[in-house]
Order: C-alpha cells, then structure tokens, then sequence
C-alpha cells in the first residue's frame, strides 16, 4: 500500500471510533445534573469538587490514544509501518480502550461516592424479579443468520470447486481461517445466550421503566453480537477474494467498506436507541448478598452463587465458580487445542 493509503486507513480507524469516544466523554453526565454516572449527587457538583473529577476522567480515557500514537511513531521510525501493523495495533488498542473506560469509571464513581446523597446510599428495600422466558430465537434476525450462512457457504464452495491459488500451504491457511471462523462464531453465540439469560431483578418503586432499560441493554448487546458474527463471516470471502486478485478483489473491497460503513451506521443507531432509555432511567441499588459483602478484590470463589459478577461494595467482582467461567474455560481450551492442531 501507498504512503496515501496507509494514511486514510487510519483515518478512516478513527472515524469508526468517534461514535463510541462521544458515548464515554458524556457517559456521567447522561442522566443530568443529579446524577454523576449511578451517583446520586447535587445539582451543582459540576461547580464544585465534581469539575475536578470529570476532568480526571476525561484526562484518563485519552491513555490509549497516547499509547497508540507512540506504537504508531516506533514503527514508522522502524520502517514497519504497513496496514497490517496499524491494523494489529488499533485492534489491541480498541480491546484496551475498554478495559480503560471501565477501569477510569470505577476510580472516577468510587471518588464520586463520598459527595452522594446520604439517603441515595441505602439500597432499595423491595426488589422484583422478571420471570418472563427468554429464548435464542426471540432475539434472532433470521435475515443476519442467513448472511452469515450464505457468506461462509461461497467461501467454502470458492475454496473448493475454484482454488484460490496452486500452493497447497495458502489453501490449507484459507481452511484453517475457516474453521477458526466458524469456532468464532460458536463463541460469539455463547456470549450473546449469556446475555439473553442475564438477571431481570428492578427496584419495584420503578419496575416498568428499569426492565425496560435492562431489555434495551440487552437488544443493544446482542445486535452488537450479531453485527460482529456477520463481519467476521465475511473475512474468509474477502481474504480469498484479495488472493484471487483483480476485479474480485476490487469488488471485495469496495463491498466489505459499504458493509462495514453500513454496520457502523446501525450500531451508532442503535446505541442512541439505547442510550436514550437510559438516560431516563433511574439508577438502583440493590442490597449485597452476604457473600459480597465479605468480597475483596476483582475475583472471588464462590460455587453456591450461580452469578457471573457479583456485585459488591467497591464494584463487580468475578467469580471463578460460575458455570460462565467453566463454559468459558472450555471454550478456551478447545480454541487453544484447534490452533495446535491447524498449525501443526
């Protein structure tokens, strides 16, 4: 690639990101002047102790950026700066940037809680719990199912009845990316029946407006989920398609950008969507199961407690004895065990 190119590849990585950057820079002030993230604080905190602490927080999410920038200089400096290196690299950096935001708002809500409201610390006294069934295909498009299954399928009749290339060793590369495709793809649809199957507990002094915030979360999630299951279906075409060269790969490119514009799009609307239910929603906080209030730390071992994340009194803490955890260690081991195998 060019020296052009390369330049609005990343320019183009940045557009992609902004949406997101927007949600996390107004994220604790989403539901007004009384709430600073799920914090119950005054009116005017932002005048007083609350502009300090927003600053902070801010200042805190530009950290990736700032490792990018000089992961992107050393290698220009190095003379390894091609698309695949920036490409890795905002990869990385996009799987940081969240670890960074939550790490930022737990240290900014945990400053935040000694300016709360003393009668906001108590937990709500009466919770109800959602039993209404939920289901795999009652948050299924058939039509995004169908996408992926196409797009797996002309990749596998492409690879079969018209070989990409005459060198056994990039066939068998093209193979292995699609088996590892579709395990990826297995993975992905454990997180989103994890999703679907998570807690319904509201506060019933808001019962109708905090389940349909938490039903909103969960439409987002997984229609993110989906959004990516047919992205990464999509990656096995286009690699052959970039092989195979000429006005396939023309076409591939110009095909998975109107995609990937289009994906983007929805998601951003999605999350407005979302966004918007959320800032009517009032925040609740639900009285610590014993457990928790024993816990320390981001992990714990607690097998009578079916829960993902427990939460407790400086946040979330994970535990290690959820059936989450041994799918997922599973999950891992099989994903370790088919690599050895594909590259053997």
């Amino acid at each position: 690639m060019t020296q052009l190119q390369i330049v609005l590849l990343y320019l183009a990585s940045i557009a992609l990101r902004i949406p997101r950057i927007k949600e996390r820079w107004i994220a604790p002030l989403l539901r007004g002047p009384e709430w600073f993230f799920d914090v119950a604080v005054a009116p005017d905190f932002l005048r007083g102790p609350g502009a300090a602490i927003l600053r902070n927080y801010r200042w805190w999410l530009f950290i990736p950026w700032g490792i990018e920038g000089l992961t992107l200089v050393a290698l220009w400096l190095k003379g390894h700066l091609s698309a695949a290196n920036i490409l890795m690299t905002v990869t990385v950096i996009t799987l940081f940037t969240r670890f960074n935001y939550y790490a930022a708002r737990i240290v900014t809500e945990n400053r935040t809680r000694h300016f709360e409201h003393p009668e906001a610390r108590q937990p709500t006294s009466n919770v109800a719990l959602s039993l209404e069934p939920r289901t795999l295909s009652a948050y299924t498009d058939w039509r995004v199912e169908a996408g992926i299954i196409l797009a797996l399928s002309a990749a596998a009749l492409w690879l079969a009845f018209l070989p990409a290339t005459q060198d056994p060793a990039i066939e068998r590369r093209l193979l292995s990316l699609m088996v590892i495709d579709v395990y990826a793809q297995g993975g992905l649809l454990l997180i989103k029946s994890g999703v679907i199957r998570s807690g319904g507990a509201a506060p019933v002094d808001n019962v109708e407006q905090y389940l349909a915030w938490r039903e909103s979360l969960r439409r987002f999630t997984t229609g993110i989920c989906d959004l990516v299951r047919l992205l990464f279906s999509l990656k096995p075409l286009l690699v052959v398609s970039l092989i195979v060269g000429g006005s396939a790969r023309l076409a591939a490119i110009i095909g998975f950008g109107i995609l990937s514009m289009v994906a983007v799009g929805l998601e951003w609307r999605s999350r407005l969507a979302y966004l918007n239910v959320a800032s009517r929603t009032r925040p609740a906080k639900f009285p610590l199961l014993p457990a928790a209030q024993k816990a320390r730390g981001p992990v714990g071992f607690w097998p009578s407690l079916p829960v993902l994340l427990l939460r407790t009194a400086n946040g979330y803490a994970l535990n290690l004895a959820s059936t989450q955890v041994g799918i997922a260690g599973l999950y891992s081991a099989g994903f370790a065990s088919l690599w050895m195998w594909l590259v053997r």
